[in-house]
């Protein structure tokens, strides 16, 4: 046998497949039976939509091929109260038909009709067009399965940041809040120690609550169960929020020189987020350096270059390679960034002093972002 007329025996369906073919046609149901039928594929027939939709509640099967023309009940009847059934709303159906009419086409696309075969039937190209609806249907099922896995771990996800938030939020409170007794005495005098401890627990109460603040934040927004707030603020004023979410006892350490744009800009921002990222950001340099120098300025097209710049470092090497870091602030900050459209870039210069850029979009290039919610950030 040639390789032309080997090729011309090839089967097409061939995955394990169960297919009803319903026409009330014998001739043409046993014709389906020859040309469809392979050795992964079932044919099974009915003589109606009635029949076949009792079948369809009793067996399996994988796709339906279905004509419009029947007694007791027809293709538009069987595949309404198919697409009707949250059982078989899945269920692959082609129409076949006789039919060319413009208004019958239509009818069966909005019934929710996967494919429309017209007679007489080409079955070689008949069962290209069945694998065809075959494959699409089972890459469709896949992605819902995969989305509802996707919902469901989102669900899971959130509700595990609600129950994180409450049982972590309510004793982190009282170890600050019974802290701040000792320190203020209430009970009566303690040593000059136990003022200290009660001030170092505070602190690292303070640390761990800001820590875990981020950290539920990042994974929020990142999750998509929390989106940016947006409005525009004038570039002055953005800068004077990240100087007071810089920590006082920084500002008391380290010489800070803030340096305002020369002219007057709005950037499109979540101000009260943005303001935590550089912050962040700003801290992390002071660890070590003795002066940082803090500017925002306009870009040419429009957007926002904000610079940090921390110098005057100590002997002891600073913790100011972003890519070594990996707190939760930092985290923090790069989500922020990266939701603004924004981009980040540190560079090490010569000794020890460092620079951190963050490259902000100009306003109308925020406007639409799906990342903002388009109200005010909780």
């Amino acid at each position: 046998m040639s390789e032309q007329a080997a090729n011309k025996w090839t089967f097409v369906l061939d995955d394990e497949t169960r297919l009803l073919f319903v026409d009330d046609d014998p001739i043409l149901a046993e014709f389906a039976k020859v040309h469809l039928a392979t050795p992964a594929t079932i044919i099974e027939t009915a003589s109606n939509g009635a029949e076949a939709w009792e079948r369809l509640h009793k067996e399996s099967f994988d796709i339906v091929l279905l004509d419009v023309e029947m007694p007791v009940l027809d293709g538009f009847g069987l595949l309404e109260k198919l697409r009707a059934e949250p059982r078989f709303a899945g269920l692959p159906v082609m129409m076949l038909t006789g039919r060319d009419d413009i208004a019958s086409i239509d009818r069966a696309f909005q019934l929710g009709v996967n494919f429309f075969a017209a007679k007489p039937i080409n079955w070689r190209q008949l069962s290209y067009s069945v694998r065809h609806v075959l494959r699409t249907a089972q890459m469709e099922t896949a992605l819902r399965r995969e989305r509802k896995r996707s919902d469901e771990l989102l669900k899971l996800t959130n509700s595990l940041l609600s129950l994180i938030s409450l049982e972590a939020g309510t004793p982190l409170n009282d170890i600050i809040g019974f802290s701040d007794c000792i320190r203020q005495q209430i009970d009566g005098p303690v040593g000059e120690s136990y003022l200290k401890y009660a001030a170092q627990i505070d602190a690292a109460a303070r640390q761990l609550q800001d820590d875990f603040m981020d950290l539920v934040q990042s994974a929020e927004l990142s999750a998509g169960s929390s989106r940016l707030s947006e409005d525009e603020y004038p570039a002055s004023k953005i800068l004077d929020a990240v100087v007071a979410d810089i920590s006082p006892e920084w500002l008391r350490l380290v010489l800070v020189d803030i340096h305002k744009p020369t002219e007057t800009f709005d950037v499109r921002c979540d101000l009260m987020r943005l303001a935590r990222a550089i912050g962040h950001l700003a801290e992390d340099v002071m660890r070590g350096a003795g002066h940082v120098d803090l500017a925002m300025s306009r870009t040419p097209d429009g957007g926002a270059l904000v610079t940090i710049v921390a110098t005057d470092a100590s002997q002891t090497p600073p913790a100011v390679c972003l890519e070594s870091r990996q707190g939760m602030g930092m985290a923090f900050a790069r989500c922020v960034i990266e939701l603004h459209g924004g981009a980040l870039r540190s560079e090490k210069r010569a000794e020890g002093a460092t620079l951190i850029e963050i490259f902000l979009p100009s306003p109308s290039a925020r406007a639409g972002n799906p990342s903002f919610a388009g109200t005010e950030a909780a």
